[in-house]
């Protein structure tokens, strides 16, 4: 298996808690140990939290609120009803919302002027909650993405670099999304879809045979120069992906967007990642000590979770073909599944006209049980 690592130059489980849990869901995902109850958390229901990052262009705010926990499990307690706005130190106000589902909300802020400050505004279940304002911060370009594998049967690591010629002691936060194609191992030119039956067509959107995936999630890490001897972040890691991942199975996409962040926005968040290391939950409450910068105006000693920094980002997006020489295929033989008895399968013909119709379980043959057929505008490939 060919090993190959590949810089490109730039042009973004957990242990059951026993009673409340918060829906925090853009940290980065650490090991479980055993389980932790955090103090006082059975009086911490319903504390929003909020993931934002004010930028130019569009500002995306996610909102949760803590959850009651049982044996069943939860249900994230997402804010789908909230009013948003973001204010400028002039008096101007941004309040273009768009509310996209999963407690994301997108604010139309336009270029954001480096001599204001701003702020994040929101109003829920009759409160209203307020971020400090704060002047954008410029982040320098990024110097590269990469990616590495060290051997055969180890992960995939992708990788971020980038410097500052300003002297001073820089702090980052990364948001990642990725996007990737793949394809099934074998081809159902026939079967049941969405309740009833049907012919599929390679050259068209009508086959089951290529899909797309997606990261949605605002995973975010975080990283610093504060200890190291210049002002370089050399090959931060950022993404896993193991070896067997359809990830990079046929063509993988990545997004990065790196924020230059205040000292007390780094601390904050590694504060949280320490938390994770403690509860072995991303759902966890940030501990007391470690507050945010957003406050329940409505009533001034109600907790709020969430840091909202001020930055105007550096992003690069590269397509990463590449990705597929270091691909390993999952031990899974589909042809050996075959059968002429259905069973669970779906249906597909090898043939027409004489040809017994054959059958195979649906894991090789549906693409949309593990992807979707929304392909990304921007996809290179004319696969449907």
């Amino acid at each position: 298996m060919p090993v190959a690592k590949e810089t490109v130059p730039s042009a973004p489980n957990a242990s059951t808690m026993k009673r409340y849990a918060v829906i925090f869901a853009s940290l980065l995902l650490v090991s479980c140990i055993d389980m932790f109850e955090p103090e006082g958390i059975a009086s911490q229901e319903g504390i929003l939290a909020v993931d934002a990052v004010i930028t130019g262009g569009a500002t995306v705010v996610e909102l949760h609120r803590t959850i009651p926990m049982n044996a069943e499990g939860f249900d994230e307690a997402v804010v789908d009803d909230a009013t948003l706005y973001v204010e400028c130190n002039d008096g101007s106000r941004f309040a273009d919302t768009r509310y996209t589902g999963d407690g994301r909300y997108e604010i139309a802020t336009g270029e954001l002027q480096p001599d204001k400050q701003y702020r994040l505004h929101i109003t829920s279940k009759g409160k209203e909650y307020e971020s400090g304002y704060l002047a954008p911060l410029i982040s320098p370009q990024i110097d590269s993405v990469s990616w590495q594998k060290r051997s055969e049967g180890q992960p995939i690591y992708i990788n971020v670099s980038t410097h500052s010629d300003d002297g001073a002691t820089s702090y980052y936060r990364w948001i990642c999304r990725e996007n990737w194609e793949f394809k099934m191992e074998l081809f159902a030119e026939y079967g049941r879809l969405h309740g009833r039956d049907m012919y599929f067509d390679i050259h068209s959107p009508n086959n089951i045979y290529y899909c797309w995936g997606t990261d949605g999630s605002r995973t975010f890490f975080i990283g610093s120069t504060n200890r190291l001897s210049a002002n370089v972040i050399s090959n931060k890691r950022l993404i896993e992906i193991p070896p067997d991942s359809e990830k990079i199975s046929e063509l993988y996409h990545i997004s990065v967007a790196q924020h230059r962040i205040r000292k007390e926005a780094h601390d904050y968040f590694a504060n949280q990642n320490k938390n994770i290391s403690q509860t072995g939950s991303i759902f966890s409450p940030i501990p007391s000590e470690m507050d945010g910068n957003i406050r329940c105006l409505s009533a001034p000693a109600e907790k709020v979770i969430g840091y909202v920094e001020v930055s105007v980002p550096s992003v690069t997006e590269q397509f990463m073909p590449e990705l597929i020489t270091a691909y390993e295929p999952p031990q899974r033989d589909c042809t050996k599944l075959i059968s002429t008895t259905p069973g669970n399968g779906i249906l597909y013909m090898l043939g027409s006209g004489s040809t017994p119709p054959m059958y195979a379980p649906g894991r090789c043959l549906d693409c949309t049980l593990r992807g979707t057929k929304n392909k990304p505008a921007f996809w290179p490939t004319d696969h449907l």
